[in-house]
C-alpha cells in the first residue's frame, strides 16, 4: 500500500480500471470503503483512496495489505479557510454538532486539488474511470462530472434504511407536522413504516444542514448507482424495490470487513484486546454481553449510572465500552458507586474503544447492546448474535425497525427519542429496569429467544456465503467492476 499524491502509484496499468474512493472523514465511513478498496486491488483494479493528512495513520491496517496496490491521497483539510480549530479533519475531531456545517463546506474545498491530482494521473497514463464517494460528499458529483467519468455513491447504511430516507425526503413526510413525537408513515415503502421527526434520519439540525441535505439527495439522484455494505440475502425485498424506484442497480457487496479481518498479529499488539481475550476465556460460551455505543455517542454520568446498574441486575458477565461526555466525572462516580468492585469478575469496564469484531466473534459473547450503526449492526449479523437495540440518531432508529421487526433478531431497550451526537446528552432516556428488561429477554427469553438466536446464526451463515466465492457479494463485486470498465468513455481515457 502506497501514500502519496503523484500519478507514479497507480501509472503502468493502463488497462485495469482505476476506482477514486472518497470516504467521509469519520471511523465508521472510513472504513468500510477502506475494506472496498482492498477488495477491489485484490482483483486487479487500480485504487485510489482519497483521505487527509491527519486522517492517513488512523486507516487500519489488514492482513496483506503490503501486497495489495493501493494508492493512499493525502489532501490537505482546510480547516481554516472553513472556519475550523485546526485538527479537525473527522467527524469524531469536532467539539460538537454546531461545526458541522462548517466541516461539510470543508470537504467541498477538496474538489479543485482532486480534479488537479486525478488529472495528474490522466496524463500520466492512468485516469479515473469511475469515483465511488461517501453519499455525504455532494460534492464529488461535481469533481466526476469535471472528470468526465461516472460517480456511484456509496452509503453508510443498509438498503432498507437508505431507501427508507429517499421516500422520507421525497415526499417530505414531515411538511405540516407540528408534533415532532407524531409518527407518520413513510409511503412507497414496502412495508408500512411510521416514523417521527424526533426519530428521523434528518434529526442533524444547525446551519445549512437542511440544505445540504437536500444537496445530498440531488446528487444521489444524479449518480451512476449506489454501493451500499449489505447483502443481497439480507433484505432482499428492500434492494429489488429500491431499484425499482430509482431505475439504478444497488450494488450489495457486504459485510466487506469478512475479507479483511484482523490478522492475529496485530490483535495480540492491542492491549486492550488482549485484556479482553483474556477475560472472555474465562466465561461460559455464549454467557456474555457486550455493550457498545460506537465512536461518537458520548453518555452523561446519570444515563451511564442506569446502564451500569442494569447491568449489575441482569446479573449476567458483561463488557461495557465506555465513552462518557466527562471521563473526570464519571470516574469519581465509579470510585464512590464501588460498582466495579461489586461485581467483580462478572464485569469489564473498557475506557474508549475497545475490539468490537473480535468480541463479537468470540464464542464467549451472546448478545450486543448496541446503538444500531449499521458497521455494528452488520458485525453482529456476520457474528451471528442477538441484539438488545438502543438508537441515538441518524438513521438508527430506521436500522432498529430492520432489526427488529423485519429480521427479527433484536428486542428494544424501549428508546423513544434521538439524542445528540458529539456531545453529552443530559436526559436519561433508559432505566436500569429498561436494561436489565432487554438483556434478560436478549440472553434468555424462553422459546421466542431460541427463535431469535437461530435466526440470528442463519443470517451469519448467509453473510459468509456471500462473501465467498460465487456468493452474491462476490458476484456483485465482479460485476461492478466489469459495469465501471463497460462505461469508460473515450473522453475519460484520453484525459
Amino acid at each position: 500500500m502506497s501514500s502519496g499524491s503523484g500519478a507514479a502509484a497507480v501509472a503502468g496499468a493502463e488497462t485495469a480500471p482505476h476506482f477514486v474512493l472518497v470516504p467521509m472523514m469519520a471511523a465508521g465511513h472510513a472504513g468500510p470503503m477502506l475494506d472496498m478498496a482492498r477488495a477491489l486491488a485484490r482483483r486487479g483494479a487500480l485504487v485510489t483512496f482519497v483521505t487527509t493528512t491527519l486522517n492517513l495513520p488512523r486507516l487500519g491496517r489488514g492482513p496483506g495489505d503490503d501486497e495489495i496496490p493501493i494508492r493512499f491521497l493525502p489532501l490537505r483539510f482546510p480547516c481554516a479557510e472553513a472556519g475550523l480549530p485546526e485538527g479537525c479533519e473527522s467527524l469524531d475531531a469536532l467539539p460538537g454538532p454546531s461545526l458541522l456545517g462548517r466541516f461539510n463546506d470543508a470537504c467541498a474545498m477538496l474538489r479543485a486539488p482532486l480534479v488537479a491530482c486525478l488529472r495528474g494521473d490522466a496524463a500520466a497514463g492512468a485516469p479515473a474511470s469511475c469515483v465511488v464517494a461517501d453519499a455525504c460528499h455532494p460534492w464529488t458529483g461535481g469533481a466526476a462530472r469535471d472528470l468526465g467519468v461516472p460517480r456511484l455513491a456509496f452509503d453508510g447504511f443498509c438498503a432498507f434504511s437508505s431507501f427508507c430516507m429517499r421516500q422520507m425526503n421525497v415526499h417530505r413526510i414531515f411538511d405540516g407536522v407540528d408534533d415532532d413525537r407524531r409518527s407518520v408513515r413513510v409511503p412507497g415503502f414496502p412495508i408500512d413504516v411510521e416514523i417521527s421527526r424526533a426519530r428521523s434520519p434528518g434529526n442533524f439540525t444547525g446551519p445549512g444542514m437542511k440544505e445540504f441535505g437536500e444537496e445530498i439527495m440531488a446528487e444521489s439522484a444524479r449518480a451512476d448507482g449506489l454501493v451500499v455494505n449489505s447483502f443481497a440475502e439480507l433484505e432482499p425485498r428492500f434492494v429489488d424495490a429500491y431499484e425499482a424506484t430509482i431505475g439504478k442497480k444497488v450494488w450489495t457487496i457486504g459485510p466487506l470487513f469478512l475479507n479483511t479481518m484482523p490478522s492475529a498479529a496485530a490483535t495480540a499488539e492491542d492491549a486492550a484486546a488482549v485484556r479482553c481475550a483474556n477475560w472472555l476465556e474465562s466465561k461460559k460460551p455464549r454467557s456474555v454481553v457486550f455493550v457498545s455505543f460506537g465512536s461518537l455517542v458520548r453518555s452523561s454520568v446519570p444515563q451511564l449510572a442506569e446502564i451500569a446498574h442494569g447491568l449489575e441486575a441482569s446479573n449476567r458477565p458483561f463488557i461495557w465500552a465506555v465513552k462518557p461526555g466527562n471521563l473526570a466525572e464519571f470516574e469519581w462516580w465509579l470510585s464512590g458507586d464501588g460498582f466495579e468492585s461489586r461485581v467483580g469478575e462478572m464485569g469489564l469496564v473498557i475506557r474508549d474503544s475497545a475490539p468490537q469484531r473480535a468480541i463479537l466473534s468470540h464464542p464467549a459473547t451472546g448478545a450486543f447492546v448496541t446503538h444500531c450503526g449499521w458497521n455494528s449492526v452488520l458485525e453482529c449479523v456476520a457474528a451471528g448474535l442477538p441484539m438488545a437495540t438502543w438508537p441515538h440518531f441518524a438513521e438508527q432508529f430506521v436500522n432498529e425497525k430492520l432489526v427488529v421487526d423485519v429480521l427479527r433478531v433484536g428486542v428494544p431497550v424501549g428508546v423513544k427519542d434521538a439524542t445528540p451526537w458529539g456531545v453529552e446528552a443530559a436526559a436519561v432516556v433508559a432505566m436500569r429496569e429498561d436494561v436489565a428488561r432487554a438483556v434478560a429477554a436478549v440472553m434468555d427469553g424462553g422459546e421466542e429467544g431460541s427463535a431469535r438466536r437461530a435466526r440470528a446464526a442463519e443470517l451469519s451463515r448467509k453473510a459468509r456465503d456471500a462473501v465467498a466465492r460465487g456468493g452474491s457479494s462476490d458476484r456483485n463485486m465482479a460485476l461492478l467492476m466489469e459495469h465501471v470498465e463497460r462505461k469508460k468513455t473515450p473522453a475519460s481515457e484520453e484525459q
